[in-house]
């Protein structure tokens, strides 16, 4: 953690990076690693915090006297640009996995994505434009998010417009697809060209089944979803796992997981395929009736792995990127924006993330402390980042060398760990202990 925090958000790497972006160009009253110092440790969120605020802060921090005219300058291209080459900097420093235990994994990684909109002030829509019925008139900004839930290490994050939307982030990014990984993406980013680069990465993927999807047998027939329920009545079976084809022009061979829901369930499904077929002033095929009983996965994975059974539940492993994007906006309330010029909001917002990674290091390291004792246990992520916010101005003077670092850790962030464990609900399994069964052989 000490080397971590010398190196990645030390004074001199920042200054470096501000002048190599061309965010500072000659000796100034303020350095640049007193502006993102600033910024990250706001107390207040974006639409909470104004010019006088930040200029007070950096008085009362740094001694620095800059008017709220000279700040306002500061908030330029260039300043993003270089906050935005300082998140990509900290992407890059991998935080190594060392939990103590010796594990034969099936996946070199468990990776996970999404993105997550927010709405902005009207005066973003040229910027960030919305689409449709969200935020038709307001500006709408889009967050790609990717990391690894094995060594927890961030992947990617990236600011974008709607333009850019999951099925072409999908189609631009293969290039991250790494060997040996587990990919675990939402129905969005299924395409054909994301999964032929999986395979021929040698990577594997787990998804859900996009609905209109073309699905063959191996003889090149297509799949009879009437003749799927019958095999559900007559076998009595709860899931089915086939070997099929997908897609029409590049047919690609993968299992089918096809699994059963509760009546419950498929009323609700089908009450909303109705209202939705509506709307749309279409009908509803009998075809499309019957692949609401189901869910539907897909994945290359070989049975003695992921067999039927654990298909679902390591699926929703996924989830805990919700996780992530409910922590963010309901805890560090990163989607409270308000109106002022675009290099500024995108400079505070981009040195939100940077306060949120610098904290998610110290995730990290709680977790590698607890899995060293017990490896199927695990820190809760939104106890956690609860927490985390308690200790924010304590974390930032050791970041100022104005406390230990030895005794930050030891007097108030290690006696936080047995408060912020993951506890599963009565009669479940936690994550953790859905990872770990994951990766172990048995």
């Amino acid at each position: 953690m000490k080397s971590t925090l010398e190196k990645n958000f030390s004074d001199e790497m920042i200054n470096d990076l501000a002048r190599k972006t061309g965010f500072v160009k000659r000796a100034r009253k303020l350095p640049a690693s007193s502006f993102v110092n600033t910024l990250m440790f706001s107390f207040c969120n974006q639409a909470s915090t104004s010019l006088p605020d930040i200029a007070a802060d950096l008085n009362q921090q740094f001694s620095i006297d800059i008017s709220k005219e000279g700040l306002h300058k500061k908030f330029s291209r260039e300043g993003v640009v270089f906050l935005k080459e300082l998140v990509k900097f900290q992407l890059s420093q991998q935080f190594s996995l060392q939990t103590g235990t010796e594990l034969k994994n099936h996946f070199a990684s468990v990776t996970i994505k999404d993105s997550s909109k927010f709405s902005l002030p009207g005066i973003y829509n040229k910027d960030y434009p919305g689409f449709g019925n969200f935020s038709k008139t307001n500006g709408l900004m889009n967050l790609q998010y990717e990391y690894d839930l094995i060594s927890g290490n961030w992947i990617a994050l990236e600011l974008t417009t709607v333009n850019k939307n999951d099925q072409q982030d999908s189609k631009q990014t293969t290039d991250s697809i790494t060997k040996g990984g587990l990919y675990i993406r939402d129905l969005g980013y299924v395409t054909p060209t994301y999964l032929k680069a999986v395979i021929q990465k040698e990577a594997y993927f787990l998804n859900r089944m996009p609905p209109q999807t073309n699905i063959y047998t191996l003889e090149k027939e297509p799949m009879d979803w009437r003749s799927i329920a019958r095999k559900f009545n007559k076998t009595g079976a709860n899931a089915l796992d086939m070997d099929v084809l997908i897609y029409q022009r590049e047919l690609l061979e993968c299992r089918l997981v096809i699994e059963s829901v509760t009546d419950i369930e498929y009323r609700k499904r089908l009450k909303q395929a109705e209202l939705s077929a509506k709307k749309h002033g279409v009908g509803l095929s009998k075809e499309h009736k019957l692949r609401c009983r189901y869910n539907t996965f897909i994945t290359n994975v070989d049975r003695a792995i992921l067999p039927v059974e654990t298909i679902r539940k390591t699926y929703y492993l996924r989830w805990q990127i919700e996780l992530v994007f409910k922590t963010w906006k309901s805890v560090f309330e990163i989607n409270k924006v308000k109106k002022v010029k675009t290099e500024r909001m995108e400079c505070q917002l981009l040195a939100r993330l940077l306060w949120v990674l610098l904290n998610w290091r110290l995730y990290q390291s709680c977790n590698r402390h607890v899995q060293k004792q017990t490896p199927e246990k695990g820190v809760s992520l939104l106890k956690f980042f609860k927490r985390c916010i308690s200790f924010s101005t304590s974390l930032r003077l050791v970041l100022l060398n104005r406390i230990n670092l030895s005794k930050w850790l030891r007097q108030i962030f290690l006696p936080l760990i047995d408060n912020t464990l993951c506890e599963a609900p009565a009669g479940k399994v936690t994550h953790y202990q859905i990872l770990r069964s994951l990766l172990c052989l048995s």
